[in-house]
């Protein structure tokens, strides 16, 4: 993880906390000659993520692959207590029949 400004100067700045429902998108906008921008939609908040500046540099791709493994953590967590509650679930209907 890379602390301080990135080679171009630019930092990142907001923090934002998305709790999501059941009204989600997510979309990667991707452009021919510009970089591409993740929009996260939940109900009537939109989360976009892009490039800070004209350019994609090293930063940028960095960052997509941290988020892609943070994702998969999110994913794998997720699945994990989902199916521990579906197991209970279907324990609780095998007891009872």
């Amino acid at each position: 993880m890379t602390t301080g400004p990135g080679l171009d100067g630019l930092r990142s700045s907001t923090h934002l906390g998305l709790h999501v429902g059941a009204d989600w998108s997510a979309r990667c906008h991707s452009y021919p000659d510009s970089a591409p921008i993740l929009a996260v939609t939940l109900g009537r908040t939109t989360l976009s993520v892009s490039a800070a500046g004209s350019a994609v540099t090293s930063d940028q791709v960095d960052f997509a692959y941290a988020l892609l493994a943070a994702v998969n953590d999110y994913l794998i967590e997720c699945e994990r207590l989902r199916f521990a509650m579906l197991e209970t679930v279907e324990s609780a209907e095998y007891r009872a029949a």
